[in-house]
């Protein structure tokens, strides 16, 4: 039985999934938390996917206004992809239309039906998804899926305070550990000396210090997803508004992310070492921030890490989370999606709190399946058949299996729910077209052939339009607010409660004044 959990690392990953396990099983387990009070979390901007808002409200119990104001977090509606065909732009959302107009979710509006109608008329606008770039956010958030723009030093405040008084925090940093192979011993710590567990939960981050020392295999992703390094720089929002997107702008080396936070832009510079040097990254990443900000890189911090997976997240006593468990690259914001994913996992397979090896394997196949998704869904924004630069030629000739096949399919037929693998269930089909439709696989000739080749095609068309004219009566008859007048009317009530919690402070201190 599993009675005592001790997670290493003071991170998100830590500290998440200690929230997750603390609420999922209450008093049956007792929980402590390891980290290094001397490894300060970096305020780097971080986008997240909706799975990531579902933790915070569901399990820690945080409205939407809460976390805003705790995590000082800007709304994410989506990703806008510039340049990754030269001088163009699309944009990947998250789900707009999502119910049926009573408020009940419609299983058939996360089909692909009435993107054939819209691809053929040359009326696409995202499917169910949102499609637009803007700085505005639905009236009523309640009702769509959503994600966050955070900082992550504010993030890890946020969890440390919520955790203070529900699992065992110990400021400690660890010096030793003591394996088998099979299993974790025991740790020592500097300070208050040594740990023994039933669980140890290694989140620690790229180099994980406890799964390393077991018996694993590292599956190396770098081939299909070579990217390995960043050069991250905040600068200063000038523009007035606050962006309801992560920007993603290509480049000849790789690509920029750009996320919006209250006050500035979390910015950095991606890259693969293979064909890219860190003096060659920071040129043309400087290039780019006078352009867009008109300030020059100050940054001298270059994030490293290798692409790929541990081959199992479980072995023996030691559960491996977060990027201590595997990183390729944080295009799409997947890292948040992954830890709560493989989080919630576990837990499920392992809701009795008893070593079983049956359960190990099934999360070790979840572990495999995943990163393997990932990989796909990722190397498939990479499919514009570039040329113009070492790594763009790579990403051309390094296609998976999975990608070339689809590349293939489009051109001759299109994506249905009746002849595609079960992979495009991990996302929704209008999640595949946004991107496909972004880089120009779709071939109208075969979306014609695809139709006249289904049993009474007349009613498909018939019923695609159908569709398509629901999903755009129900997006005009949103309603839509200022993003950044949203935020600042947060931050006005708030300031307000706090100058009244001050007055009744006041109230309640003994008067200084002299009796009159």
């Amino acid at each position: 039985m599993i009675k005592n959990i001790v997670i290493v690392g003071g991170g998100t990953s830590g500290l998440v999934t200690a929230a997750m396990f603390q609420d999922f099983w209450k008093q049956k387990a007792n929980i402590s938390v390891i980290y290094d009070p001397n490894n300060k979390t970096i305020g780097v901007g971080e986008g997240t996917t909706p799975s990531f808002t579902d933790v915070l409200k569901n399990t820690l119990g945080y409205s939407t206004e809460d976390c805003i104001r705790s995590l000082d977090a800007t709304i994410k509606l989506g990703v806008k992809f510039k340049n990754w065909i030269p001088n163009e732009e699309y944009y990947h959302g998250f789900g707009q239309v999502v119910n049926d107009g009573d408020g009940k979710q419609n299983d058939e509006l996360s089909s692909n039906v009435a993107s054939l109608y819209a691809l053929l008329n040359n009326k696409y606008t995202g499917g169910i998804n949102f499609n637009e770039a803007s700085t505005a956010i639905p009236n009523d958030l309640k009702d769509y899926h959503f994600a966050y723009h955070i900082t992550t030093d504010k993030l890890v405040e946020f969890l440390f305070r919520y955790l203070k008084d529900r699992v065992t925090l110990i400021p400690d940093k660890v010096i030793k550990i003591n394996s088998d192979g099979e299993n974790i011993q025991n740790i020592i710590c500097e300070k208050t000396g040594i740990y023994e567990a039933d669980l140890f939960v290694d989140a620690t981050g790229f180099d994980p210090i406890l799964m390393k020392e077991l018996n694993n295999e590292w599956v190396d992703l770098s081939n299909h997803l070579p990217i390995d390094s960043a050069i991250p720089q905040p600068v200063d929002n000038n523009t007035g508004n606050i962006p309801t997107y992560t920007l993603s702008e290509a480049t000849k080396h790789g690509w920029i992310w750009q996320i919006p936070t209250r006050e500035r832009f979390g910015t950095g510079y991606l890259f693969s070492s293979k064909f890219t040097s860190d003096d060659e990254a920071k040129e043309d990443y400087n290039k780019w921030l006078i352009k867009n900000h008109g300030v020059q890189l100050e940054s001298d911090r270059i994030i490293k890490w290798k692409t790929g997976h541990w081959k199992k997240a479980w072995v023996g006593n030691c559960l491996a989370v977060g990027l201590s468990g595997g990183f390729i690259e944080p295009l799409e914001a997947l890292t948040h999606q992954y830890l709560t994913f493989m989080v919630d996992t576990f837990m499920s397979l392992n809701s009795t709190l008893k070593h079983l090896q049956y359960n190990r394997d099934r999360l070790n196949m979840v572990q495999n399946r995943i990163f393997f998704d990932y990989t796909q869904f990722l190397n498939l924004h990479y499919c514009t058949n570039r040329d113009d630069s070492p790594f763009w030629r790579h990403m051309t000739d390094n296609k998976t299996k999975w990608v070339q096949t689809m590349e293939e399919k489009c051109k001759h037929e299109f994506l249905d729910l009746f002849r595609t693998d079960d992979m495009l269930d991990y996302w929704g089909h209008d999640n595949y077209i946004q991107v496909m439709n972004g880089i120009h696989m779709f071939n109208k000739d075969a979306i014609k052939d695809f139709i006249n080749s289904r049993f009474k095609n007349e009613d498909l068309m018939s019923e695609s339009r159908k569709q398509y004219e629901f999903i755009e009566l129900m997006k005009r008859k949103m309603s839509f607010v200022d993003h950044k007048s949203f935020l600042d009317e947060l931050q006005l009530v708030e300031d307000e409660e706090y100058m009244i919690g001050k007055e009744l402070e006041t109230l309640k201190e003994p008067s200084t004044l002299p009796y009159i």
